[in-house]
């Protein structure tokens, strides 16, 4: 279905209760998608079944997204904009730090991101499908949504990243300041795509409080100690 012709439908429903009616099922299909293509991915996935958990008739995903593939992109950009929304900050001062600060503000930047990204990854009550529905992401890599976060998060994560690690290191950004990076990321990964398992191994209920407190020290004395050795 195109815009138009979407626009045109909601311009015949009602004006607000219509408009809130009409948000509120393209969240519960949005949040069904993320559950859906997390666990089969986005070949196995089927319409009907997202359409079943979202509690919707199939052609509601029509409506909303046009395709399987439109719905799948929606979810990439949910995950965007709420990621980006605990990220921006944490960006745009390491963005400062470099253009201002020398080793210790760059190593406080990255930790600072690491932090965010705590925040972001793990401590909401989505972020099992979010984890799951990311983890397929980077697996299938031509999938609709991939190109879209590699384009708008996690590259320029990574190269803002190294670019800390760079000044950090007092070197200019290459191979093994890259692969540098990639380990220092890649610590959250360990709990956010594994997140049951890691839970069941700590002995933890969860994600929150003075534990999500411990994660963030520990990230960050760990990172301090990789970059000030």
């Amino acid at each position: 279905m195109s815009d138009i012709a979407k626009e045109n439908l909601r311009r015949r429903s009602p004006s607000v209760g219509g408009y809130a009616r009409g948000e509120e099922t393209r969240a519960r299909i949005i949040a069904a998608g993320l559950k859906v293509f997390g666990d089969e991915g986005y070949a196995q996935a089927s319409t009907r079944q997202i359409a079943k958990a979202a509690g919707v008739m199939p052609p509601a995903l029509q409506y909303y997204f046009d395709s399987k593939e439109g719905l799948h992109r929606a979810c990439a950009e949910f995950i965007m904009q709420r990621a980006l929304g605990g990220l921006n900050a944490a960006l745009a001062a390491g963005e400062v730090a470099l253009a201002t600060g020398g080793c210790d503000a760059a190593i406080n930047a990255l930790c600072d991101i690491l932090d965010a990204l705590v925040d972001t990854s793990l401590f909401t009550k989505t972020s099992p499908a979010w984890a799951n529905f990311t983890a397929r992401m980077q697996s299938e890599r031509d999938s609709p949504a991939a190109a879209l976060i590699q384009a708008q998060i996690v590259q320029p994560l990574r190269d803002l990243s190294a670019r800390l690690v760079a000044r950090a290191k007092g070197s200019s950004v290459d191979a093994q300041v890259r692969l540098q990076t990639l380990v220092i990321l890649g610590q959250i990964s360990a709990l956010h795509h594994n997140r049951e398992s890691a839970l069941q191994w700590l002995g933890w209920p969860d994600f929150n409080g003075a534990r999500r407190d411990d994660i963030k020290a520990t990230l960050r004395a760990q990172t301090q100690a990789v970059l000030k050795s």
